[in-house]
């Protein structure tokens, strides 16, 4: 077994130096597959592209400097699509995801990364950290304002916790997505097969959105509750085939996820504000925040 400075569990060290704390995928499998599968469609530096980066920016609400020379935790880094920049900034970066797309993190090379494969809510702070970033994650744990406490707990007094939770769709639970499409996909659909499914139609699919998307007034919000199929021309300044993976991988994220709770704004900011969590920025329309403890 072994140990890092920053948490008290005892972790098991694998042989290409990964730290393990939970050896299966356990709720996130169904990410672990997609970043086994789609590893690369998100990565900048495989893709001559800087949509990362610009989400990454986002993010930090446009302040990359306040990364430089810090320990910086990373909570669900998936293929290390952001972690190739965090790790470029840190001192030290610590990179945690339970899936197991932790072992294909591009930048697991770096001498100044430690990547662990734990559930972050399983581990126990000991050492803490100038920033925390979680991206992407909350919604996806199955109590999201639990694990915003929890990414909480690893930040030094005058750091910083960035990180975002999807914000509530207009009409709730009551998007077709929870009441319609994910029950019926999920329980009479393997995941295997509606990935092959895509593959095979994902062309005639995206052409089929588009078109309804045309006929609803351009109204993304209306096609997506008619047609769950992520589509992101116009958006994604990338190639057709490269928006053709982007749309089958987010689509598999969008239909499978064991647990998808999205917030909106004023409960988050409700729920900072009840427990002394400092909000210094926060872009409502993305539910992006940046805060401190007191």
């Amino acid at each position: 077994m072994s140990k890092l400075e920053y948490f008290k569990n005892d972790l098991h060290k694998n042989e290409d130096n990964i730290y393990i704390l939970d050896k299966n995928d356990e709720y996130v499998d169904n990410f672990g597959k997609q970043w086994r599968d789609y590893r690369d469609v998100q990565l900048d530096s495989k893709n001559n592209f800087k949509i990362s980066r610009d989400y990454l920016n986002e993010m930090l609400f446009y302040n990359d400097g306040i990364l430089n020379d810090k320990t910086i935790l990373e909570i669900g880094s998936g293929a290390g699509r952001f972690t190739e920049y965090l790790s470029k900034y840190a001192k030290e970066c610590i990179s945690i995801d339970l899936s197991s797309a932790i072992y294909h993190n591009v930048s697991k090379n770096k001498k100044n990364l430690k990547l662990i494969k734990a559930d972050f809510n399983k581990l126990i702070p000991n050492k803490k950290f100038d920033i925390i970033f979680c991206r992407g994650v909350l919604q996806h744990t199955p109590n999201p304002l639990n694990s915003l406490l929890k990414i909480h707990s690893f930040v030094k007094q005058n750091g910083y916790v960035f990180f975002d939770i999807y914000k509530m769709p207009k009409i709730g639970y009551f998007h077709p997505k929870y009441i319609i499409w994910r029950p019926l996909i999920k329980t009479f659909i393997k995941y295997e097969t509606f990935e092959s499914f895509l593959k095979k139609r994902i062309k005639i699919l995206l052409k089929i959105k588009r078109f309804i998307k045309i006929l609803l007034f351009n109204s993304n919000f209306l096609s997506d509750c008619i047609m769950p199929i992520w589509d992101y021309k116009g958006k994604l300044d990338i190639s057709k085939s490269k928006l053709e993976m982007w749309s089958i991988m987010d689509t598999l994220d969008g239909l499978y996820a064991k647990y998808d709770y999205p917030q909106s704004n004023n409960k988050i900011k409700k729920f900072l504000l009840a427990n002394n969590i400092i909000i210094l920025k926060n872009n409502k329309y993305i539910n992006i925040f940046q805060t401190k403890i007191k």
